[in-house]
């Protein structure tokens, strides 16, 4: 159980206040991580000291907001052990309908953003190695109707992350993805709040249920762990089977 030991490690979560995120930074918690989890207005992290995470206000569309923050880690432990970008956002807007301010807003947290703290991350670490997690969705890999944009920011992290995993390679990093299905989390709502929608979205998955925000966690610890250190450029997908078919 060494390989997958990730006590004393720190590591930076987006998107940590709810959802995926907040399971994620719990669970490295519990395994003995120095967590700092990352959401995007003060009253978001409020319940993060308590629970024994730093919390940190980070605008993922801000080029410098990460930078800082990864910084200041950096200063106070010697190292970041690893950065896991999960903060995104979602829609159900048709196609023809975006407007340009939600398109970019889109755009700007869910690919530029993680973008720019894998910079930020590499600009601060590019002697010392580092290991990334980027969090995506089945959907950047398969089309859905009323997900266009959404899945094309998706299917750029992918993208994105191979590429990084090439290029930084030599100076130790590693760069994967986990790709989520449908998590039952307030993402979701759009889903679960039509019956007949949930009841055809889960017709489609073998195992029959919307996956628990605690599923992806044990992806996440193997991919921060040793004992994935022969592994980069890689998308683990955690979906009960939904793109296998």
């Amino acid at each position: 159980m060494k390989l997958f030991d990730i006590t004393g490690k720190t590591v930076l979560i987006t998107g940590a206040s709810r959802g995926i995120g907040k399971s994620i930074a719990l669970g490295f918690r519990d395994a003995g991580a120095i967590v700092y989890g990352a959401g995007s207005r003060p009253e978001s992290i409020e319940w993060m000291d308590k629970e024994g995470i730093n919390g940190v206000v980070v605008d993922v569309r801000s080029e410098k907001d990460a930078f800082n923050v990864i910084g200041k880690i950096r200063e106070k432990h010697g190292k970041l052990n690893c950065l896991i970008n999960n903060a995104g956002i979602a829609t159900n807007t048709p196609a023809s309908g975006f407007k340009e301010e939600e398109l970019q807003n889109m755009i700007q947290t869910n690919y530029t953003g993680v973008f720019r703290n894998c910079q930020a991350y590499y600009k601060h670490h590019k002697k010392d190695g580092g290991n990334i997690i980027n969090v995506a969705s089945v959907l950047g890999m398969v089309g859905s109707k009323l997900a266009s944009v959404y899945s094309g920011t998706k299917g750029a992290v992918i993208s994105l992350s191979k590429a990084l995993a090439i290029e930084w390679c030599n100076s130790g990093y590693r760069v994967n993805v986990i790709c989520p299905g449908l998590i039952d989390t307030d993402m979701t709502d759009m889903i679960k709040d039509k019956e007949y929608i949930l009841n055809q979205v889960l017709a489609g998955i073998p195992m029959g249920r919307l996956g628990d925000p605690e599923d992806i966690l044990g992806a996440a610890i193997y991919l921060a762990s040793d004992a994935s250190k022969y592994v980069t450029g890689q998308t683990l997908v955690v979906d009960g089977g939904l793109i296998a078919q």
